[in-house]
C-alpha cells in the first residue's frame, strides 16, 4: 500500500527486499513445493490403482473363461444325461429349454440355474416313475 492508504499497482524496490515480503515469499516457496509433492503422490497412487484394477480385470476375465467352458462341459453332460432318460410328455424338450435360458444369466443367477435343472431332473423322474405304472 502506498504510504497514504490506497493501493500502490507498483512495489518499490525497497518493499522487494523487506524482512516481511522475503518471509512471504519463502512461506510461499514452501507451499508451492509442498502442493507439487503432494499432487505428485496423488498421481503416483492413482497409476498403482489403476495397475492393481487392470491386474485384477485380467484375472476375472480369466475366471469368466474358465466357467464359461465348465459351463458349457457341464450343459452338454446334462443334455447328454438327458438324452437318454426316455422322452416323457416333452421333458427333455422342458430340459433343454431350462439350460438354454439359463445359460445366458449364468453370471447373474447360478442358484437359479440349479434349481430349475433339479426341478427339470425331478419333474422327469416322476413323469418316468409314472409312466411305468
Amino acid at each position: 500500500m502506498a504510504p497514504d492508504g490506497t493501493k500502490s499497482s507498483k512495489k518499490s524496490h525497497n518493499e522487494k527486499h523487506s524482512d516481511e515480503y522475503k518471509k512471504r515469499r519463502e512461506r510461499n516457496n514452501i507451499a508451492v513445493r509442498k502442493s507439487r509433492v503432494k499432487s505428485k503422490q496423488k498421481t503416483q497412487e492413482t497409476l498403482q490403482r489403476v495397475n492393481e484394477l487392470k491386474a485384477e480385470n485380467e484375472q476375472l476375465e480369466v475366471k469368466v473363461k474358465l466357467l464359461s467352458k465348465e459351463l458349457s462341459v457341464l450343459k452338454d453332460l446334462f443334455l447328454a444325461h438327458a438324452g437318454h432318460m426316455p422322452d416323457t410328455s416333452g421333458a427333455t424338450n422342458y430340459c433343454s429349454a431350462m439350460c438354454n435360458s439359463q445359460t445366458s444369466t449364468f453370471n447373474d443367477n447360478n442358484a437359479s440355474m440349479v434349481k430349475d435343472h433339479e426341478y427339470a431332473v425331478h419333474t422327469r423322474e416322476d413323469m418316468a416313475i409314472k409312466a411305468e405304472a
